[in-house]
Parts: C-alpha cells; structure tokens; sequence
C-alpha cells in the first residue's frame, strides 16, 4: 500500500524508518523564524503538532510524555513552589503543573512564540494551564534564560525538541551546567533524552554528560511508551543532587485525574532493560 501524501503525513526517521498517519484536513501550516509548524486533523490520532516534519504532539498520546516529565519530578519533591519548563510551548507540561496547589509560580520558557499561539488555538485542553494566573511566558532561548538564574527553582523541565536546529543548545553540556545551578538543594530537573532504541547515542550522551555534571549517582534514566515518537520507547533523565526516585518518591499528592502515571507505572518506568543497562556501561 503507498501512502499518497495529500492523505498522509509521514515522519521520516534517519531515512530508514518512518511513522504515518491520515489526515482528514490540515489546520494550519506556518513557517515561524526558527521552524516549520503544521497541525493535522487526523482520525486515529486526534490532532497533530509537526514541528520541523517531526511529531511533537498528538491529541492520542501526549498524556504519556507530558505527566511523564511532570509528576515524577514533583512526587520526588517536598512541597515545591516554583518550577520553569524549558520548551514546551504546547502547554502540556505547564498544564499537568498547575494540577499542584504546592506551586506558587511556573514560568514557561518557548523560543516560539508562534508555537505558543497556535497550540493555544489548536489543542485548548493540552494548553488550558497557560492560561493559570501562577504562570509566565518568555519568549526567548531556554539556554541564555536558565543560566541567568541561580538556587531558584525546585522543578526543572525540559521540553525540548530533538538535538538539531533551536533544539541543540538544550542538550550542551553548559546547558546542564546551568540547570544544576539554577535548582534550589532539594530541587529536581527532568528532560527529555530521546530513545535508547532509535537515538541510543544521543541517549546515552546525554545521560553521561548530565552525571558528569549532577554526579555519577545524581541521574537516573526512566521509560515510557510513546507511540508518535520514533522508536516508541522513550526516556526521561531524572537529575537531582538530593533526591532519587528509586527512594525519595511519595505518591499523597498525586492528581486523581491522571491517565498514565501511577505508583505502579513509576517503579516501572525506573526498571532498565538489560540492553539499556548495557549501553549506560559501555
């Protein structure tokens, strides 16, 4: 079966591999200063986020990433009351933070504003949280925003898009440097860190570089599936010089309305597969 492009939207991977979806109409295609940004309608999948040809959300399967990169941050945390997201301007990640009274101030950090303006129109319940008068919006590079920022805040999130273009900068080794400072003792910062299985050497660079900065036993890898996201497995790097979410975790204010993440979900997501364990030691 051949796809005919004006049905389809296909992601093309490494130029080996790709994930397809039918449309039913496109919603919005715009070209920002930084990247290409198109939204689909689609049956299987709800709406789409294509940023750069890249799937960045999807209406099916974002609840998996977005309280995968909050709540084990915050459950791992002792009543946190400012947090900042790097990225993410679909809203996603501000929108599960604000389900915490404990949090007084969330700054979101988008390069894009025009990622920004479109998700807020396009996808209103992934983006509700914007709207939470406990949240700011800068527009502006995450990197230069986080090193001007010392012992300040107790959640880092990293909502980054892939290594390449705007993207690269969030995963230097300064960058992490900077989020290191940024954190209060007891704080936690989550990113993004791509999959072991499509991107193992991104993955497993990240991981190093961020336990040369946080320490060798200050970062722990978690997984979860994510079906848009190439390779489907995806993983999270959980940094904290204070806390581990093998230990630290406590689940008494966890959201009752949640889809994905669970105490059950969480000792799952911090078990390593033995070919992950293997590329973390080789």
């Amino acid at each position: 079966m051949s796809l005919n492009p004006s049905e389809w939207f296909t992601e093309v991977y490494d130029g080996d591999s790709a994930f397809a979806v039918r449309y039913t109409k496109k919603l919005y295609e715009a070209r920002s200063e930084f990247q290409k940004i198109e939204i689909f309608e689609t049956s299987k999948m709800g709406r789409v986020l294509i940023l750069e040809g890249c799937f960045m959300v999807t209406e099916k399967d974002s609840f998996i990433y977005h309280e995968m990169l909050v709540h084990p941050a915050v459950s791992c945390t002792e009543n946190p009351r400012k947090a900042v997201v790097i990225g993410g301007g679909d809203g996603g990640a501000v929108t599960e933070l604000v389900k915490y009274n404990s949090i007084e101030s969330i700054v979101l950090c988008e390069i894009d504003p025009q990622v920004i303006e479109s998700c807020k129109k396009f996808f209103p319940e992934i983006s509700a949280g914007l709207s939470d008068p406990r949240v700011s919006i800068v527009t502006r590079d995450g990197a230069a925003f986080i090193a001007e920022h010392e012992n300040e805040f107790d959640i880092v999130l990293v909502d980054s898009t892939d290594p390449v273009g705007p993207g690269a900068a969030l995963f230097a080794t300064s960058f992490f440097e900077s989020i290191r400072k940024s954190l209060t003792p007891a704080g936690v910062a989550v990113l993004q860190t791509e999959s072991p299985l499509f991107m193992s050497d991104v993955f497993k660079d990240a991981i190093r570089d961020l336990r040369n900065v946080f320490g060798p036993d200050s970062v722990n890898p978690m997984l979860a599936v994510i079906p848009s996201y190439p390779g489907g497995l995806w993983s999270f790097g959980f940094c904290s010089e204070t806390k581990n979410p093998h230990q630290s975790v406590s689940f008494d204010r966890l959201p009752k309305d949640l889809k994905y993440y669970s105490p059950e979900m969480h000792k799952a997501s911090i078990a390593m597969p033995p070919f992950v364990k293997e590329l973390l030691t080789s």
